[in-house]
């Protein structure tokens, strides 16, 4: 299969509005020609970055972040480029071959990801066997209906002749490479089905590639586990993956919030209610992967883990590194039922959507937690607790949040005011939270050839006519990153008949040498109005620079020559440069 072409590339670009697409992500507000939002980029309070419907191209004018709009999807979903291209597709009903967009790891496990969506269509179809009515009932029961199956690939493995390893044996695949992928294990030297006599849910990666299954016995069994999972595979590495991340996705763009349950049955109970922007651990420690994964929606992370011990020392320890991390933290605490399978089950979802309006913040959380074995009635514990929430604000940049606590302390427990901002002095603010402070990046200023090179390149970003003049006109660049992007303009408009800097900003993503020349060049391109006459007026002031130079050259070179005769030529050469200077 091949890949995709550039020509299927500015096609999709073509028809995805920079302005829809990234509307999809920040609010936009229109100011003239142009569209403001704060920029997604650095740690914006004001609208920075520009968007040019005309252009089809953006510019945060702070910290220099520039691109169509596959880079800014891409930038903003930390994706791949060619991810960013199925992304935009996606989002504007664009059907393309997928085969094309995948990366170098997806093929070289195309057989092992076959395996695994034969696995999940094989256990799918056992359901609608006569051996999968009481597998049925069970989920009907749970309120799992066959939307919800479809949606979540939810199957059963049975125990019959016809398991998923003699199906797969027919197939020609080997039974190594089964009990590579988990599907299979093996005793006495005889394989068989991982997951016998049990209902399965196939777990995916942040792509939504099958990469393993959780199995779940539901005939009552009391002597064995009531999950197997998947074992840690070539595919399956439990920490990088969050449950449902690939569906859910969509939803919390639309939420500004990710809520994060600890088994995939929460996150399923969630989404069959209507609330899916929900991923599960399936399990209670974060990993710096999936933290990495939460970090890259750009939202809220509401905690909601087991209303048991290890549930909130979960929600403590996860929502301390989620906030060191830079990233909004809520948490929810349920009363009563053990998760929130149980408790929308005995409760409904109104009283779940309840408690994620009242979420609290993780500070309020870990300051309720201080609480945790304290009778604050005794002064010994009360003094503990105090010291406690002083330490934790102590570490906070945050002036307000830190006025405020210490004025609800003080009215609290009848503490001074004074007494509780001079404690706060006696803890080292060495180990305070580090707030990294934005600074606009200084770009090494150009002298007037590259500023003057530069314009000439984006002229001719926008058209024929102004790569004709360059032709004409001037032909040449003195420097070898300048020649090299004019060729590679000269070339893509050759091919192609058009040009315009958003195709061109997708051509180059693979080039590394010029890549980022070309975006500072349409950056600081991008509010110019162009013309022939102005273009003139730079091909004339870089053709002035580049013969001064020359002559400049020519001289240093006169003067380390002592043959008389080169002397000669190299005067001559000079006085033919300054005659038509």
């Amino acid at each position: 299969m091949a890949l995709i072409t550039n020509d299927e590339i500015n096609a999709i670009r073509s028809k995805a509005n920079i302005v829809d697409i990234i509307g999809s992500y920040l609010p936009l507000t229109q100011r003239g020609r142009n569209y403001l939002c704060v920029c997604p980029f650095h740690d914006d309070h004001s609208p920075s970055m520009s968007v040019s419907e005309e252009k089809q191209i953006y510019k945060c004018f702070a910290c220099g972040n520039t691109g169509n709009v596959f880079t800014f999807v891409q930038n903003y979903e930390d994706v791949s480029f060619l991810d960013a291209v199925s992304i935009v597709a996606e989002k504007c009903g664009i059907d393309i071959d997928k085969r094309k967009l995948k990366s170098n790891n997806i093929l070289i496990n195309k057989e092992e990801y076959e395996i695994m969506n034969f696995a999940e269509k094989f256990f799918q179809n056992n359901l609608k066997t006569e051996f999968g009515t009481t597998a049925m009932d069970y989920l009907n029961r749970r309120g799992i209906n066959e939307d919800i199956i479809k949606e979540f690939g939810i199957g059963l493995s049975l125990d019959t002749s016809d398991s998923l390893y003699n199906i797969l044996l027919k197939k020609k695949y080997s039974a190594s490479k089964m009990l590579e992928l988990g599907l299979i294990s093996q005793n006495a030297d005889k394989n068989f089905d991982m997951f016998t006599r049990r209902i399965t849910f196939p777990l995916w990666d942040k792509d939504g590639n099958i990469v393993g299954f959780s199995a779940r016995i539901y005939r009552g069994e009391k002597d064995t586990s009531k999950y197997v999972n998947s074992r840690e595979t070539k595919l399956f590495k439990k920490g990088e993956t969050l449950y449902n991340y690939h569906h859910a996705r969509d939803f919390v763009k639309q939420e500004k919030s990710i809520i994060v349950v600890e088994g995939f049955m929460d996150a399923i109970r969630l989404s069959i209610e209507g609330v899916k922007n929900v991923v599960a651990l399936q399990g209670t420690a974060l990993t710096k992967e999936q933290i990495n994964l939460l970090k890259k929606l750009h939202v809220k992370v509401i905690l909601c883990l087991d209303n048991d011990n290890a549930g909130e020392t979960a929600t403590l320890s996860n929502g301390e590194q989620l906030v060191k991390e830079g990233l909004e933290v809520y948490v929810i605490r349920l009363s009563g039922e053990k998760d929130p399978d149980e408790y929308i089950l005995a409760n409904g979802i109104e009283a779940f959507k309840n408690n994620i309006a009242s979420s609290m913040t993780y500070f309020d959380f870990k300051v309720n937690y201080f609480k945790k074995n304290k009778d604050l009635s005794k002064t010994n514990d009360l003094a503990l607790y105090v010291n406690q929430v002083l330490e934790e604000v102590a570490n906070s940049n945050d002036e307000i949040l830190t006025e405020l606590t210490l004025k609800k302390i003080s009215e609290e427990y009848d503490l001074s005011i004074d007494v509780l901002k001079e404690k706060i002095k006696g803890f080292k603010k060495v180990e305070a939270k580090e707030v990294k402070k934005f600074v606009k990046p200084v770009k090494e200023k150009k002298d007037a050839y590259l500023q003057s090179a530069d314009k000439i390149l984006f002229y001719m970003l926008n058209g024929g006519e102004f790569i004709d003049e360059y032709r004409k006109k001037l032909g040449f660049f003195e420097d070898a990153l300048h020649r090299e992007i004019a060729n590679e303009i000269i070339y893509y408009y050759q091919k192609n008949n058009t040009i315009n800097p958003a195709d061109f900003i997708s051509y180059v993503s693979d080039k590394d040498t010029i890549k980022n020349e070309v975006m500072d060049i349409v950056s600081d391109g991008m509010e110019d109005d162009i013309s022939i006459e102005v273009m003139d007026g730079y091909i004339n002031r870089v053709d002035k620079l580049m013969v001064k130079n020359e002559i400049k050259r020519l001289k240093i070179e006169l003067k380390n020559e002592t043959d008389a005769s080169k002397k000669i030529k190299i005067l001559d050469r000079i006085t033919e440069l300054k005659k038509n200077d």
